[in-house]
């Protein structure tokens, strides 16, 4: 790291373009439920510098900028580094928001693409408790009730969504979507907790990934720009606010914070299970069927395990 705190450098066009490119994978990454952007970051090797930019839009920031040290501040927050990051992570979501879009589109495709949503955040939900450490009974008591706490929270906020709607026909107000990027974005930064999952246990998942796409309709392209402008000003609003929050609570409150995390996790699996087992045209397919949904969890959730083992070893490795 150098003497300014920033352990990546933008020094060529080479070194831009990797960066972008580790920002598509982020994007990618944070619009699968159950796959984690900050886990991308981990394993690329850009977490750290990630928190630290975020962090460092501070008063200081605002300082050097008052005083017309643009350079400064510039340094100060790492531009480059941002400046190749954030195009990636946008290209990244575009892509994968147009890809989810279509696939939600369609009942059978939609009922395959919850089957796998629910093989990743269950494994994942393993996968986080797995990073829990505890060395005595009373600790593991403390985990297995944040789990607890966690679980009925989701159940809670599962009951909040209007039972005689669709997520297809739900059109939150901005106020809410402005809260629920706000929230999720802090998800997104947590190595191994997926953003989206939160978006979709707020019942905004399949709006916010439609928005893109709807850029591209002239009925609806004023009101998807909108949308999309206040999501990302929440997401921004809650970087800034929240990212030393989460970064106090790892530090001091690791366990129960993941703990909790899982909770919220295993608490999203009954919507996931209505979404890709309970609804037409599963009812009146084959047993085939059946099985099919279930081997797409079943390779979802493995595919997600290997690539996390894979994903550990290797930030090992340069360790």
């Amino acid at each position: 790291m150098s003497k300014d705190g920033h352990s990546v450098k933008i020094k060529n066009p080479v070194d831009f373009l990797v960066n972008a490119g580790k920002g598509v994978f982020m994007g990618v990454a944070d619009v699968v439920p159950g796959v984690s952007g900050g886990t991308i970051a981990l394993v690329m090797g850009i977490y750290d510098q990630l928190i630290t930019t975020i962090t460092r839009f501070d008063a200081r920031l605002l300082n050097t900028i008052r005083r017309g040290q643009f350079t400064q501040a510039g340094r100060h927050i790492n531009l480059d580094f941002l400046l190749s990051l954030i195009p990636g992570i946008l290209a990244g979501i575009l892509c994968m928001s147009a890809l989810a879009s279509t696939l939600l589109d369609a009942p059978v495709s939609r009922q395959f693409t919850f089957a796998a949503f629910f093989g990743m955040i269950a494994i994942s939900a393993y996968l986080v408790i797995e990073t829990i450490k505890t060395n005595s009974s009373a600790a593991k008591l403390q985990v297995a009730v944040f789990i607890v706490i966690g679980f009925v929270t989701a159940l809670l906020l599962n009951q909040l969504q209007d039972p005689n709607g669709t997520p297809t026909d739900f059109e939150p107000d901005k106020l809410y979507l402005f809260i629920c990027a706000s929230i999720a974005i802090c998800a997104m930064i947590l190595p191994g907790i997926s953003g989206s999952m939160i978006l979709m246990l707020l019942g905004v998942y399949d709006h916010v990934v439609r928005l893109p796409k709807a850029i591209f309709n002239e009925q609806t392209q004023t009101e998807a720009i909108l949308r999309l402008a206040i999501f990302a000003f929440g997401a921004g609003i809650g970087l800034i606010l929240f990212s030393r929050v989460l970064k106090w609570f790892l530090t001091h409150f690791r366990n129960p914070l993941l703990a909790l995390l899982t909770g919220v996790m295993i608490g999203a699996l009954p919507v996931l299970t209505d979404q890709a087992f309970s609804l037409k045209p599963l009812n009146e397919t084959s047993n085939t069927t059946t099985v099919a949904l279930i081997g797409t969890a079943l390779v979802a959730a493995l595919a997600m395990f290997f690539f996390t083992r894979q994903a550990a070893a290797l930030t090992n490795k340069k360790k």
